[in-house]
């Protein structure tokens, strides 16, 4: 079980989908056994940021599968928003709820920030 202390987010991952010390993409199910992805998308042991995604069940498979990028999964979620949990130097940071589009871009891979985004 992943719990985000701090958070009213509970999740429990059934598959890391990338990574490499640390899962970085996640396949999860909330409490009614809804499918989520889990992207790290701040590593920073200071400053850890987490985007987490209701996908549907295709959605999920897609992204599992490789025939589509989590990164476009995190901007079409089945209810159109993301979750962000952030730990700022142990601390949890009131979580934010966004409409997948106004995830920030400093929240989404570039071309000169490597991520794990890309399953």
């Amino acid at each position: 079980m992943l719990r985000f202390c701090g958070f009213d987010l509970e999740l429990t991952v059934e598959t890391v989908l990338a990574g490499r010390d640390w899962p970085s993409l996640c396949a999860a199910r909330d409490f009614t056994g809804g499918p989520w992805l889990i992207a790290l998308v701040d590593d920073d042991p200071s400053h850890l940021v987490w985007l987490c995604a209701p996908l549907s069940e295709r959605g999920m498979r897609a992204v599992a599968d490789g025939q589509a990028q989590a990164v476009d999964a995190l901007g079409h979620s089945c209810t159109g928003t993301v979750e962000v949990v952030t730990v700022d130097h142990g601390r949890a940071v009131p979580d934010r709820c966004l409409l997948c589009a106004e995830v920030p871009k400093y929240l989404l891979p570039s071309a000169n920030r490597p991520t794990a985004l890309v399953a």
